[in-house]
């Protein structure tokens, strides 16, 4: 049974896959209270409620419970802005699954609402919190080129996010974590971006022509960097695995594997020496309830969600367009 006075309280609206996860975190993470979960589906939200030890509740109750700080949002992606701003108008705090949001217009409401309300978001672009991703990043300076790939097996098409309305196809569902984790390494959005692709590996299955299933894009940064990305569900190959990253620098370079879970680094110039990590990945939870007490943004702050939204979308034009995209930011986020 969770202790109901410990901490700050906590509810989750969408049991799904995504949403154990973040059950699991805050469960297991001190100063953390589980107060109440929420689904459009009652039985699962009853189930997850049975689990953990607490109690089902609906929308309104969710929000107007003050004794509920923090809200976690692990819905489909069409809606996540309706929902964070419902949250922060109620002033929660706000856990919020990627994508931020399907469009950067979206993103940009929910960040000026939180900003309007005091309290804090965090994006659970997962990468960030991998062991070996820290480790890279901690040692490595800014890249001179990169490369990030997501080769999945085939998928049930039947799923929501495969529908292009809730879930939008790959890139909203996994690239989004690539374009993420490339801005992140670089520390910036890339001012052009470039794409190829199309629907490859499910020619005429896909519900209307909005969804890609296969891309390959080039970005390129203010500082002269540059990025490549190729996502598919043709299928993955098991030497590679699913997610590949590679970063390269002036000094040191990295290869991130196994879901991201091991980091080879080298050295420029002696194709010998490579060291090999599998460093523990960092707990969510903890992240946020350190910018709830101390202020400042988040570990994956509301700009992060923005700008991987824009790239999403930049790549999404130039597939259809055939052209290379200028990257538009809000004011503020350009550098």
């Amino acid at each position: 049974m969770i202790d109901e006075n410990a901490g700050l309280g906590w509810a989750l609206i969408g049991c799904g896959g995504a949403g154990r996860s973040h059950a699991l975190g805050a469960v297991e993470t001190n100063g953390v209270g589980v107060r109440a979960f929420y689904d459009t589906d009652p039985e699962r939200a009853a189930f997850f409620a049975t689990e953990f030890g607490t109690r089902t509740a609906g929308l309104d109750e969710i929000f107007a419970d003050p004794a509920i700080d923090i809200v976690s949002i692990a819905t489909p992606h069409d809606t996540h802005a309706r929902l964070a701003l419902d949250a922060f108008a109620a002033g929660k705090h706000v856990y919020l699954e990627k994508p931020m949001a399907m469009t950067t217009a979206e993103c940009v409401q929910i960040a000026e609402a939180q900003r309007s309300s005091g309290k804090q978001l965090m994006l659970n672009f997962s990468f960030r919190f991998s062991g070996a991703v820290r480790e890279a990043k901690r040692r490595l300076g800014p890249p001179i080129a990169s490369h990030a790939q997501c080769m999945q097996a085939r998928s049930d098409l039947t799923a929501w996010r495969w529908d292009p309305v809730s879930g939008g196809g790959p890139l909203w569902d996994v690239g989004i974590h690539a374009a993420d984790l490339l801005c992140w390494f670089h520390g910036a959005a890339p001012v052009e971006v470039s794409a190829t692709g199309g629907q490859k590996s499910h020619p005429a299955e896909l519900a209307g022509t909005d969804i890609l299933d296969t891309v390959a894009a080039t970005f390129r940064f203010a500082d002269g960097s540059v990025s490549t990305f190729l996502i598919s569900d043709a299928d993955f190959n098991g030497f590679a695995s699913k997610w590949l990253f590679e970063i390269y620098g002036s000094g040191e370079s990295a290869v991130l594997y196994e879901h991201a879970k091991t980091v080879a680094f080298g050295v420029p110039g002696d194709k010998t020496s490579v060291e090999t990590l599998s460093p523990p990945s960092a707990d969510r939870f903890p992240f946020l309830l350190d910018a709830i007490k101390n202020g400042g943004e988040s570990y994956a702050p509301a700009s992060s969600g923005i700008v991987a939204t824009a790239v999403v979308e930049a790549i999404i034009a130039s597939v259809k367009s055939g052209q290379t995209q200028t990257l538009e930011l809000p004011p503020g986020l350009a550098d």
